[in-house]
């Protein structure tokens, strides 16, 4: 076991290192099917926005590679909905059609803690995203946000579909201007009121100087109650999180059909793109007449590879160029070796040129020659 976790890449030794943190966590390790029937996501569109990439079963069912993991987790919930499953974890790819590429396989670990909304529950799917991302580089930060914040607001006001989607689009790229634009002249919403949605792009930072903004404005009964529960979550997270590692940003919107409370993203210094990506999506076990919910996250872990460049890792560190002397002594000389943890190429001396010594990375170089070991420098 020793040796196999010293050959492990970096990037594998981590995601090792995440799940022993879910598993000290009681979460349990499930396996998904890679197809699923097509219908599962035909009828639930509003809460995928990939291309599903199908086939047709020998029976003539038609199948989909799964193009989102969440989906499974919650048919396969909502079939055996026991306590056993109510904390999971999993470590499975996604599969997807695109435009120049063609079919396109991602792999992403994450876990889901199935429970109504509370407090608690919220605190320990953050918990534990702060936790994995500082294994992955202590120089990280979660980045909260919450779609019933965003929603509350708009919902007292008669706005095409249309026009909300573009506003929240807008609110995402943090782009105040164009939202001005939208409703300068909409005579339903009071200034104050509009002067509160073009600062939502700004509300980013820690989250008592973003109600002190808040405060500034019309929020109604509802928004006042979310924002009372997001001080209270809060006030929990930086008794054990300096504020640095945790900051809110309400311009994060992301799918409102498919998420309705905290929304999170995780980053890692040196890494541009979202590293961790989740949230509350009680609406999605509506659909599979579940009274309940459920809160998680994924680690986008493809884009470790280019993270983790494992230039230094040796691909063994014993080559052993050898001829037809002796290959009762050559069997122990390995075995020797393979005791003291170290890993062993054999290469029949006549298959190799010199340059071909070039393409590997080890440590040591042996000839083995009419039953004697010789090592070279």
């Amino acid at each position: 076991m020793k040796n196999y976790i010293k050959n492990m890449s970096k990037k594998d030794l981590v995601l090792l290192n995440i799940r022993k943190i879910y598993d000290s966590y009681g979460y349990k390790k499930i396996s998904l099917p890679s197809f699923e029937e097509y219908d599962l996501y035909n009828e639930n569109k509003d809460f995928i926005d990939r291309n599903v990439l199908t086939v047709m079963s020998p029976n003539g069912k038609l199948l989909a590679l799964r193009p989102d993991i969440t989906l499974s987790v919650a048919k396969k919930v909502s079939k055996d909905q026991s306590l056993k499953y109510s904390k999971i974890y999993y470590q499975e790819n996604t599969y997807n059609l695109t435009k120049y590429v063609g079919y396109e396989e991602d792999e992403q670990l994450g876990i889901e803690l199935i429970g109504k909304e509370s407090t608690f529950l919220d605190f320990e799917i953050i918990n534990l995203a702060v936790k994995s991302l500082n294994i992955i580089n202590k120089k990280s930060m979660i980045v909260l946000s919450h779609a019933g914040f965003i929603s509350s607001i708009f919902e007292n006001f008669d706005l095409e579909y249309e026009i909300k989607e573009q506003i929240f689009d807008c609110i995402n790229r943090k782009n105040s201007h164009d939202i001005q634009k939208t409703l300068e002249n909409n005579k339903h919403i009071s200034e104050n009121v509009k002067k509160l949605i073009y600062k939502i792009p700004e509300l980013s930072g820690n989250l008592e100087n973003i109600e002190k903004e808040l405060l500034k404005y019309e929020i109604n009964v509802n928004t006042k109650k979310i924002l009372s529960e997001l001080k209270q979550l809060n006030s929990l997270l930086m008794k054990f999180y300096k504020k640095s590692k945790i900051i809110f940003d309400f311009s994060v919107v992301k799918n409102l059909n498919y998420y309705n409370g905290i929304i999170l993203q995780g980053y890692i210094e040196g890494f541009p793109n979202v590293i961790l990506t989740g949230g509350r999506y009680d609406k999605l076990f509506e659909k599979f007449g579940v009274d309940t919910g459920a809160v998680g996250f994924a680690i986008l872990t493809d884009g470790l590879k280019g993270y983790y460049k494992d230039t230094d890792k040796k691909d063994f560190e014993v080559l052993i160029a050898y001829d037809n002397s002796d290959f009762e002594k050559l069997v122990e000389i390995v075995n020797d070796f393979q005791k003291k943890g170290l890993r062993v190429r054999t290469e029949n001396i006549e298959n190799l040129g010199e340059s071909d010594f070039e393409i590997f990375n080890f440590d040591e170089k042996y000839i083995f020659q009419n039953g004697e070991l010789k090592k070279e420098e």
